[in-house]
């Protein structure tokens, strides 16, 4: 679990370098938030969740939605841009969701 949240760090600090964020307090605030909702998933799919592959890949496109409006709303607290947090949020979270269904396509 711990593997998927550094990857998870690592590939969205590097998605905020790409956006080109400068504001080295924002990392780390981005960083505490992606702990936090990255950290509540992985313990539900790992721990909670007992149900078929549908649904499970139902789960996980309800729970990226829901994970993609906390992030959205926590980012916007700390710049009150929508935009700049709609985009960071969903740049963030679709590279994440992306790199990880591509390496459950090859590890599982």
């Amino acid at each position: 679990m711990y593997l998927l949240l550094a990857l998870t760090i690592i590939l969205e600090c590097a998605a905020l370098l790409l956006l080109k964020e400068r504001d080295k307090a924002f990392y780390l605030y981005w960083i505490s938030v992606t702990t936090f909702t990255n950290l509540l998933v992985n313990m539900y799919l790992v721990y909670l969740f007992s149900g078929s592959i549908l649904e499970y890949w139902i789960a996980v496109v309800l729970i990226e939605i829901t994970v993609f409006l906390v992030e959205f709303l926590l980012c916007f607290f700390y710049t009150f841009d929508l935009k700049k947090s709609a985009l960071y949020s969903g740049v963030c979270n679709g590279a994440s969701f992306f790199i990880g269904f591509v390496l459950q396509l090859i590890f599982i």
